[in-house]
């Protein structure tokens, strides 16, 4: 049997070859005769010919938002480890940040995207909420490649190699990666639920959740939330109030959106190893006694890293991927 790609439209560049994901042509060689079959590329064709859906993994990009506001230098490491073909990166930096520091660093590396309508992202803030959606918003009016959308901070770092973290996401093309929580979450100080304003009133209306701020999603998951945000303009309003939001405003719509979609594909997981302490209001800072724990983790990233108290881990890290 012999797979001819024919080029139609959407190219794709795989392995230094051009092919496109469009359409197929399938020759099928026999002893009798030759026959052509014409297949539309569909999701449901694809799960049913592993090859062909490990060449369409292959093809999705991989997109990092990141938001920062110091150290250029972790900036630096994070996206020079990650970077790779079809890996974007649009990066939001604090807007009390001077951004030319962080510019230079990364001048040598492709694919580089900044956000210059920056916000101050002040800890707690909804300002972090914007500041992601304004990610979003980039990444859909310049950014039309449908792939994987990765939200990190500054200051995280991949414990996994850039080999494992492509082939293991893109295996998973549809999956909603978030960690969510009903409110009352059993660790935040009072369950969280002195971070809605009216909590005992709203809880009536809406069911809240909470969870991390660091998640990842499938692009097509951008248009489910633009298009929530824009039939329901108090939930945004609201949320303004809410303490600490950026922990709970993107758990809160995926888990009300009502979308099928969402609902079929969200996974309660965090892509995350963050160590805390009570009362987890901030993570801790990795250092050399936690290389252990990190090797032994299932988890692809961690947060958070400090050019000098993580500087030892960092050589170690580097070292072993």
């Amino acid at each position: 049997m012999k797979l001819l790609f024919v080029a139609i439209s959407g190219m794709d560049t795989i392995n230094n070859r051009t092919y496109s994901l469009k359409w197929l042509l399938l020759m099928v060689n026999t002893r009798q005769n030759k026959k052509f079959v014409i297949f539309d590329l569909s999701i449901k064709f694809l799960m049913l010919n592993p090859y062909l859906a490990y060449l369409h993994q292959r093809a999705l990009s991989m997109i990092y938002l990141i938001l920062a506001h110091d150290s250029p230098e972790s900036l630096y490491n994070l996206v020079k480890k990650l970077q790779d073909q079809e890996v974007y990166f649009v990066i939001h930096i604090d807007k009390n940040s001077d951004i030319f520091p962080f510019k230079m660093s990364l001048s040598e590396i492709q694919n580089c995207y900044f956000i210059y309508d920056r916000l101050a992202t002040k800890w707690g803030s909804f300002n972090l909420v914007e500041a992601t959606l304004q990610g979003f918003k980039y990444i859909k009016n310049n950014l039309n490649h449908k792939g994987r959308v990765v939200l990190l901070s500054g200051t995280c770092y991949p414990i996994k190699n850039s080999i494992h973290i492509n082939d293991y996401l893109k295996s998973h093309p549809e999956s909603i990666f978030i960690e969510y929580e009903a409110i009352p979450k059993r660790v935040w100080h009072t369950g969280g639920t002195n971070r809605f304003p009216f909590y005992d009133d709203i809880k009536t209306k809406i069911a809240l959740y909470g969870g991390s701020q660091w998640f990842s999603i499938p692009y097509k998951a951008l248009d489910i939330i633009f298009e929530f945000l824009d039939l329901n303009p108090d939930f945004t309003e609201y949320f303004r109030y809410v303490r600490i939001p950026d922990e709970s405003f993107f758990q809160t719509l995926f888990l009300n959106c009502g979308e099928e979609y969402i609902s079929e594909n969200i996974i309660n997981q965090n892509l995350h190893y963050i160590k805390w302490s009570p009362p987890f209001m901030h993570p801790n800072t990795m250092i050399r006694t936690d290389l252990t724990e990190l090797k032994n983790s299932e988890k692809l990233f961690a947060r958070k890293f400090d050019p000098s108290d993580s500087y030892e881990l960092l050589q170690e890290l580097e070292s072993i991927m």
